[in-house]
């Protein structure tokens, strides 16, 4: 299973399961810390503020990637399963509620 699997389970005809929750919060947290260097440490041009404010700003980024995944999971839970449906539809070569036998 490789990344890109992980990151879109519904390619390998899987639900958006525990690895795909730990991807997505951990993309986030990644981001929002990025994006917490870049505000103090080049615009502001104080990198010690941005260490210092270390016990602050990972609890909240982490406060924001639980969020922000569990919100996702939710959503890509559904989505995910109607995606499969799908793509089960679209491989036997049928439309939705028509059979794909003749009758003789």
């Amino acid at each position: 299973m490789s990344l890109i699997d992980i990151a879109f389970p519904y390619r390998a005809k899987k639900t958006f399961g525990a690895a795909s929750f730990a991807l997505v919060f951990l993309t986030i947290v990644l981001e929002v810390e990025s994006l917490t260097l870049v505000a103090l440490a080049i615009v502001v041009r104080r990198l010690d503020l941005f260490i210092e404010l270390q016990d602050v700003i990972l609890p909240g980024a982490c406060f924001i990637s639980l969020a922000t995944a569990t919100t996702f999971w939710w959503r890509a839970r559904v989505w995910s399963r109607q995606r499969v449906e799908m793509l089960n539809v679209w491989a036997g070569g049928a439309t939705a509620g028509r059979k794909t036998t003749r009758e003789p």
